[in-house]
């Protein structure tokens, strides 16, 4: 294994957050969302350039030439790395830079044990590093040991003059169409400070806002909920909670109410006013509202994200996100979404 690391602060001096490079424009678009997270949170930084040399059996006397090959990639890396290393201390932001060869995916969980964050682009690509492709953002998602925050391939920051959501990202191999989803209930006053944007239905348009997907059997949503509303809070937008389900898998179990269903009418609806009130109680000044919707948590949740700032999801959940890394619910937000995805590892 190389390692080739240049520090600008101490190791240990405080929290840090985790970024993934690989010198594409979708890790750089990572780094500048890490960057404004740090500088909100009074965090420092970590970059981590990770490579792989392919080995298929070099011919005798090929190692010269290995060795160029290797290191022409740590001089691109440092290079790279030393630009946003300037940025990032520019903005007041303590960085560290490291350039390793190892297993991607493995190095990145493996450091993700001592970061707050880990933060990493989606496609990434450069000849050298290979792909951030769903193998890497995945891996480090479902095995990380802290919130990772996946940023997708075209995300953009919100421009004033934009009026219409980009499309769900579509990925070759998925040819599953959306399912339907119904707006059930939402908290009062749901709505009343969003633009109206074009292509997307009223009901599914949080207009740059963090969305989080709460599960109202799982005590361990709120987790993710309180976590959510920090980053809201850095970024200075508006908290909602999303509760989906679709409707008849608890009119299976209540077939003596008829048409009510006694989740999403009345335990889903207490559970989220009371979220809602306690971390309204934490972040005074932050707007928090729900609403519950009769549908895949996949599909809304990857819908939210054409019009949310940030979508965020927790493991391991039961009900509408039951087995959410290892099922359709991952797959189907990590795939097509739009908005950068803030995966928080149960009980972190």
């Amino acid at each position: 294994m190389s390692d080739t690391a240049t520090a600008h602060i101490s190791e240990h001096s405080s929290a840090h957050i985790m970024v993934g490079i690989d010198g594409s424009q979708h890790s750089e678009q990572a780094f500048d969302l890490a960057l404004a997270i740090a500088a909100a949170r009074s965090w420092r930084m970590r970059l981590i350039w990770v490579y792989e040399v392919p080995y298929e059996g070099y011919p005798y006397g090929a190692g010269l030439a290995y060795e160029r090959y290797r290191r022409e990639i740590v001089e691109e890396a440092q290079d790279f790395l030393a630009k946003l290393t300037v940025r990032a201390e520019q903005a007041g932001v303590p960085v560290a830079s490291r350039v390793v060869e190892d297993s991607i995916s493995r190095r990145l969980v493996h450091e993700s044990r001592s970061a707050v964050l880990s933060v990493v682009g989606k496609r990434g690509r450069n000849r050298f590093a290979g792909r951030f492709l769903g193998t890497v953002s995945g891996a480090l998602a479902a095995h990380g040991h802290c919130p990772t925050l996946v940023v997708p391939q075209h995300w953009a920051a919100e421009e004033a003059a934009e009026i219409f959501a980009p499309a769900q990202e579509r990925p070759a191999l998925e040819a599953e169409e959306p399912g339907p989803a119904a707006l059930v209930a939402r908290s009062e006053g749901t709505g009343q400070r969003r633009r109206r944007i074009e292509n997307i239905a009223e009901e599914m348009n949080f207009d740059q806002e963090v969305v989080v997907g709460i599960d109202a059997e799982d005590s361990a949503s709120a987790d993710s909920a309180l976590l959510a509303a920090q980053y809201a809070v850095v970024l200075g937008r508006t908290l909602t909670l999303v509760c989906a389900e679709p409707l008849r898998t608890h009119l299976n179990w209540y077939p003596e109410v008829g048409e009510e269903d006694p989740w999403q009418h009345r335990t889903a609806p207490r559970y989220l006013t009371e979220l809602a009130g306690q971390i309204a109680e934490e972040h005074p000044g932050l707007l928090v509202q729900w609403q519950i919707f009769d549908g895949s948590a996949g599909d809304v949740l990857a819908e939210a994200s054409r019009t949310a700032a940030l979508v965020v999801v927790g493991t391991r959940g039961r009900g509408g996100f039951r087995g959410l890394l290892l099922g359709s619910v991952s797959r189907t937000l990590l795939s097509r979404s739009v908005a950068p995805v803030l995966v928080v590892p149960r009980g972190r």
